[in-house]
């Protein structure tokens, strides 16, 4: 057996050299396909933004703002403002804004860093934005009174923006959006821990072209009609700004929580829209959706509403929100102001 000993750690040593090429070389292949992959990315997210295809830009505090504006409004009913969610913009209401733009004065926008609007060195926490938004507003001549149309995260800005500004809020629709309290509920805010360190990373992956390729699958998961809206979408998607933008708004989502304190007495006298996506369940089995729903039954010209075959962000688009849009018209008839007699009279 001992003069058999140096075949067989030949044939070992063989075999090991193989499975050392053929580790090697998937390796190769590997990082060569990561490469080519962040590659793709960066070249895709190379070249100038450009003027943004809808809208206007707008001077807040010495740096640029993207608003959209659109439609006319009646005598005594509140200007729309739609408030994007966590990663969005204006892009986000391509399709519904235009809907609610045939009965009403509608208004979207880039918070700053996001889509068109350039970055700001300051806090980004709810009571942050809803002032910013107050500050382009002013700036883009855009008066209240105001129905707020928010979705996903922008549940708490627009509370914010309706305690910093009680007297100009006249209505809310929250479409599958946040609610203050659902932060309290079991496990959520490990959810939002973690929430929160996938933002960071895919905003490092951004940097390296890793993120934008994902954009053929993921750029468009609202249903929006090809158009200037979409391709806004496609832009913005994996662009390290924009990301690094969104992160920095997720990582300060759930700080200076204590301005949102008595929204619930302003919510009860305004009227409110929440909506929610997905099968509905019975009260009590589903704690996020009732907090969901929670501001709808609080109000005193509530609606509560469940687009069951919707998803978190379908109900933005054509296949669903057309819901959405009946529900911002019923808000609108409820929070419309008395006329003015010279108004009435014309």
């Amino acid at each position: 057996s001992a003069l058999n000993r140096p075949d067989g750690w030949s044939v070992t040593s063989n075999m090991l050299r193989r499975i050392w090429r053929v580790l090697t070389a998937i390796l190769v292949v590997l990082v060569g396909a990561v490469l080519l992959w962040g590659a793709a990315g960066l070249l895709m997210n190379a070249g100038p933004w450009g003027a943004p295809p809808r809208g206007q830009m707008v001077e807040v505090d010495g740096r640029q703002m993207r608003i959209v504006c659109e439609g006319t409004r009646a005598p005594g009913q509140p200007l729309v403002v739609f408030e994007a969610g966590a990663y969005s913009g204006a892009a986000d209401f391509g399709w519904l804004q235009p809907e609610v733009a045939k009965f009403a004065r509608t208004c979207s926008y880039d918070r700053a860093g996001i889509g068109w609007s350039d970055t700001t060195g300051g806090p980004r926490n709810p009571g942050a934005l809803a002032d910013d938004l107050q500050r382009l507003l002013t700036a883009a001549g855009e008066a209240g009174p105001y129905v707020l149309v928010g979705h996903s995260m922008a549940g708490l800005l627009t509370r914010a923006f309706l305690v910093s500004h009680p007297d100009e809020v006249k209505g809310l629709v929250l479409i599958d959006a946040a609610d203050p309290k659902a932060i309290e509920l079991p496990g959520v805010q490990v959810w939002i821990d973690r929430y929160r360190a996938i933002a960071q990373a895919s905003a490092a992956a951004s940097s390296f072209g890793l993120i934008k390729p994902l954009g053929f699958a993921y750029a468009n998961r609202i249903g929006l009609p090809e158009g200037p809206a979409l391709r806004e979408k496609q832009r913005m998607f994996g662009h390290p700004r924009h990301l690094r933008a969104a992160a920095t708004e997720i990582a300060q989502t759930t700080t200076g929580r204590e301005r949102l304190d008595g929204v619930d007495a302003l919510i009860a006298d305004i009227p409110v829209a929440a909506i929610t996506a997905g099968p509905a369940s019975p009260p009590g089995v589903n704690a996020w959706q009732d907090a969901q729903q929670r501001a709808g039954r609080i109000s005193r010209q509530g609606l509560v509403l469940n687009v069951d075959g919707a998803t978190h962000t379908s109900i933005l688009g054509p296949v669903h929100g057309g819901q959405v849009v009946d529900a911002v018209r019923t808000v609108l008839e409820r929070a419309a102001l008395p006329l003015d007699p010279a108004d009435s009279a014309r």
